[in-house]
């Protein structure tokens, strides 16, 4: 192989060709170069016809420029990804606590109502209108056992009971009769009718037979009698006090009637003698004008009226004894002679 074949293969071989240069190596490295053809494979050149060319100075070849390699393209399928949804936020994580003690693990407990208590009864209190006006209610009969009255008062339970039940008359819008008699002279026992409306009254007279009351220093307690007298207030009948004690006594009279229990708030009526002509009968009078008198108590008959005193005989008040116990009631003095 001529020289500068070889010389040109092996420039060749070492730089890097483009395409069409490339293309033409394989041909040539086949063949052999003659003169300006190129000899075919098998055929065998003939020296002499080969002239052989000066030697051309060979200039120095400039290093071709190494061409850029071509861009290498890979396809790749992108399959577009679905847009994301917002991720939720993140509740804050709590603090980790401590792990809390193993306990046993209590029996369950099942929630039952209370039965209901029943409210204590309340005690007997002392003998003022509050305490006893809520006793007074559940009492059907007085007097009450758990309180009795003195031996010998069993009319002033009747008076109680029969101011009781004219009170309840009353209520009910019946016209009353009263424990005074309507004609001041006849002994025919026709007694005056209580207008409805008209406040109750039940007097007791105080002053023991032939003489005038004294108010005791020291009364006994009575809380029977007491008992008795709170009923009828209960019932909406006031209490009259009667006797011939001089007005000035009024301050011990109040005190014996509170110390007893018989009035323990002072809410009683009082009449008492303002002078020498204040006769009892009169004062009574009086009060049966502005209320309905509907039973008096005291130890003597002239005590519901003072007829009694001028009758000859007992057949003549035979009229109006039917009222004894029927309005008038005989009973011993409550606060001693």
């Amino acid at each position: 192989m001529d020289k500068r074949v070889a010389a040109l293969l092996a420039l060749a071989a070492g730089t890097s060709l483009s395409g069409c240069v490339a293309a033409v190596i394989p041909a040539i490295a086949g063949s052999t170069m003659i003169g300006s053809r190129v000899a075919k494979e098998g055929e065998t050149p003939d020296p002499a016809a080969t002239p052989t060319p000066a030697p051309t100075p060979v200039a120095a070849a400039e290093p071709a420029p190494a061409p850029e390699p071509a861009p290498r393209v890979t396809v790749v399928k992108i399959t577009p990804e679905p847009t994301p949804s917002p991720a939720p936020v993140p509740a804050p994580t709590p603090a980790p606590t401590p792990a809390p003690t193993p306990t046993p693990t209590p029996a369950p407990v099942v929630a039952v109502a209370p039965a209901p208590v029943p409210a204590p009864a309340p005690a007997p209190a002392p003998a003022t209108p509050a305490a006893q006006t809520s006793a007074l209610e559940p009492l059907a009969t007085y007097p009450d056992p758990a309180r009795p009255i003195p031996e010998g008062q069993a009319n002033f339970a009747r008076f109680v009971r029969y101011g009781q039940a004219s009170a309840r008359q009353a209520a009910q819008g019946a016209e009353l009769p009263s424990a005074i008699l309507s004609d001041p002279v006849a002994l025919d026992g026709k007694r005056r009718r209580c207008s409805a409306g008209e406040q109750l009254v039940a007097v007791i007279d105080l002053d023991p037979v032939g003489g005038t009351f004294a108010p005791p220093a020291s009364p006994p307690k009575l809380p029977g009698l007491a008992l008795g007298l709170a009923v009828l207030r209960d019932a909406g009948v006031e209490i009259a006090w009667l006797s011939d004690l001089s007005t000035t006594q009024s301050g011990a009279l109040r005190t014996a009637l509170e110390q007893s229990g018989l009035d323990p708030r002072g809410q009683d009526i009082i009449s008492l003698r303002r002078d020498e002509g204040d006769a009892k009968d009169q004062r009574r009078a009086n009060l049966a004008g502005i209320a309905c008198i509907v039973a008096i108590a005291g130890d003597e008959r002239t005590d519901f009226d003072t007829r009694f005193k001028y009758l000859r005989n007992a057949e003549a008040g035979a009229g109006i004894e039917p009222l004894i116990g029927d309005g008038w009631f005989l009973i011993e003095p409550l606060l001693g002679q």
